[in-house]
């Protein structure tokens, strides 16, 4: 029984603009995230929870035993409501059993809130590419609850509280018999789907009705991450930092095997050696199937989590198969095929520029020049987040230069042009680090640990970054392509020594670089995931040819098919704004940005 103390204690919350998140008897619960205008109601006979989830996607909801009075209730968290914002929205929702049909039925007076009814109608309509079986139709009627139920308000109530009733009978056409798993595959994007026709038909309410605080739809979202969400997400972020993916398939011999290599006139396979792997793999997978991302209610956080579990499973297999075929053929799945459109693209590059510049007379930089502009670089970011630990490192066990969080390791054998010095760290810092360290000021772990496929749009990102400060060369862009090729020919079947001559001979690399692409294509037992630099490249030119927001690209460590997931949450205010790199400020940065806002090919990124 809900009594009048709760009820009153309810509305205080809610006047005071506090969450609600109240248990009620028998499994139900009240759940509001903020003062919204509307709130979503399922009363049940039994509880079911495949019903319950479709509301509990929502940012407001009541679930409630059909048994308990909830007018009172209602009646004062629209008054509440109301106050503030003119009007309120109760959506009562109950499930048709699929045995009756696909028809999806949504009551409201005539004449009331016609844009919020076509705005659902036009929803469920576009369900259809998807349930070819769906349909909806809009009865004009003052009956807008299940027929062995009284309404959840009278028309006094209504307009006392400034409230409007709409009843939406929902087929249960996601129950499949085959399938056991409460959440199934068809449930999710059923759920997920029906979750934006709601938020889309609030809003049109909300825009028309009500004094409208929310610019966007999505902010209608839940803003609030529950605990479940949150365990979730900390395990993932633990279990891929304890991984150290990168480390551990990166070669700690590769200069001495070069040596090596070198000497026996590029003939002899290296035997590359890796850091120990310290963890173990199959205990690491049952926690991974231990988290229960079932029970994380909201559809774009739970479809996160889960395509990241997805890929730390990989990554795991993989560690447990370093040196394999295997390891291979699994990085394959998950860094995906070499495209068409991605060799084409390299072969372009390798057809403008078929040899590289010779850079033999142009000055110099070793690690320790490097690493003095880096650390000036490192120390502004380091003020903006202070936080964080933020440094510089020179090593004998890494190859070139590389971030692993907020720091930058640096190869003591380092031999660069200067002139590449500050595209480099922009690379570097300007975008790796400080996408890290944005990401570590999210509440969500995911957003530095790295959403699955997360490595395409960072490299694209780093790579943009060289040439919008002007560093981006030929060798440069002939790297990017070269590994494309080197990719390529290991998918191919080739030889670490076949894929060697065809970018020494063939494409006339420098035999060091040549060996170095070839190398990081054939560790651990061959990954293809260098690729991605020139694939991330051709993903962010296409994205801000069509308009994409620069800025979102900065927030975390994600993939360009996740912007519209980051942008929403951003709406919702799961997620904060970033802090942007300071080059962007630059007028010849501004220039670039123009250039490639108009459309630019790989080629035109020289000229």
């Amino acid at each position: 029984m809900i009594d009048q103390d709760l009820v009153t204690l309810l509305c205080k919350n809610l006047e005071d603009e506090l969450p609600i998140n109240q248990p009620l008897a028998e499994g139900g619960m009240l759940h509001m995230d903020k003062m919204l205008p509307y709130i979503c109601v399922y009363r049940y006979k039994k509880p079911d929870l495949y019903f319950s989830g479709l509301l509990k996607t929502q940012a407001s909801y009541l679930i409630v035993k059909d048994t308990e009075p909830v007018s009172e209730l209602l009646e004062c968290i629209a008054t509440q409501v109301s106050k503030k914002l003119n009007s309120f929205l109760i959506l009562e929702m109950w499930p048709v059993r699929k045995d009756h049909g696909a028809e999806f039925e949504i009551s409201c007076p005539k004449g009331k809130a016609p844009a919020t009814i076509k705005s659902l109608k036009n929803g469920i309509d576009e369900m259809r590419l998807i349930y070819p079986e769906v349909s909806a139709v809009v009865s004009d009627t003052h009956d807008r609850h299940p027929d062995r139920l009284e309404p959840l308000l009278n028309l006094p109530q209504t307009k006392k509280s400034g409230s409007l009733l709409i009843g939406l009978a929902v087929p249960t056409i996601y129950q499949r018999p085959e399938e056991n798993q409460i959440f199934s595959i068809f449930y999710r994007k059923f759920a997920t789907q029906l979750s934006e026709i709601i938020k889309r038909a609030v809003y049109e309410f909300i825009r028309v009705q009500t004094s409208n605080p929310f610019h966007h739809y999505l902010m209608l979202g839940k803003t609030n991450l529950d605990r479940i969400t949150m365990e979730a997400d900390s395990v993932l972020a633990e279990i891929s930092e304890g991984m150290s993916f990168l480390m551990r398939t990166t070669p700690v011999n590769s200069t001495q095997e070069w040596e090596k290599f070198k000497k026996s006139n590029f003939s002899k396979t290296p035997s590359f050696n890796y850091r120990l792997v310290a963890l173990d793999p199959e205990q690491q997978k049952r926690k991974l199937y231990d988290i229960p991302l079932e029970k994380v209610d909201d559809p774009t956080l739970a479809y996160i989590l889960r395509d990241k579990r997805l890929e730390i499973e990989k990554q795991l297999t993989m560690l447990e198969e370093r040196g394999t075929d295997s390891f291979r053929f699994i990085g394959e799945s998950l860094y995906g095929a070499i495209e068409e459109e991605v060799l084409n693209g390299a072969n372009e590059i390798l057809e403008a520029f078929p040899k590289g510049e010779n850079v033999a007379s142009q000055k110099k930089f070793n690690c320790h020049d490097f690493a003095k502009h880096a650390q000036e670089e490192v120390n502004h970011y380091q003020e903006l987040f202070p936080n964080l630990e933020l440094s510089v490192e020179i090593r004998s066990d890494v190859a070139g230069i590389m971030v692993s969080e907020t720091t930058l390791l640096i190869s003591d054998q380092l031999s660069m042009d200067a002139k590449r010095c500050d595209a480099l760290i922009q690379h570097e810092v300007g975008t790796h680090i400080l996408t890290y360290c944005n990401g570590k000021s999210q509440p969500l772990k995911q957003m530095y640990a790295g959403f699955a496929g997360y490595d395409q749009l960072q490299e694209g990102l780093a790579v943009l970054a060289e040439y919008l400060v002007n560093g981006l060369t030929i060798n440069r862009l002939r790297l990017l392509a070269g590994r494309v090729i080197a990719a390529h020919s290991l998918s191919m079947g080739a030889s670490f020594v076949e894929t060697f001559s065809l970018l020494h001979h063939n494409h006339n690399f420098p035999d060091r670089t040549a060996y170095y692409i070839t190398m990081r294509i054939y560790r651990g037992g061959g990954l293809t995931k260098d690729a991605v630099y020139l694939a991330g490249l051709m993903n962010v030119l296409a994205y801000l040819k069509n308009d994409g927001n620069i800025e979102t690209l900065f927030a975390g460590k994600f993939n360009t098919n996740h912007v519209a997931l980051i942008e929403e949450l951003i709406h919702r205010n799961v997620l904060k704004k970033p802090v942007l790199p300071r080059f962007l400020e630059r007028e010849a940065v501004q220039e670039r940005m123009k250039k490639l806002r108009a459309g630019i090919t790989l080629t035109e990124l020289l000229n």
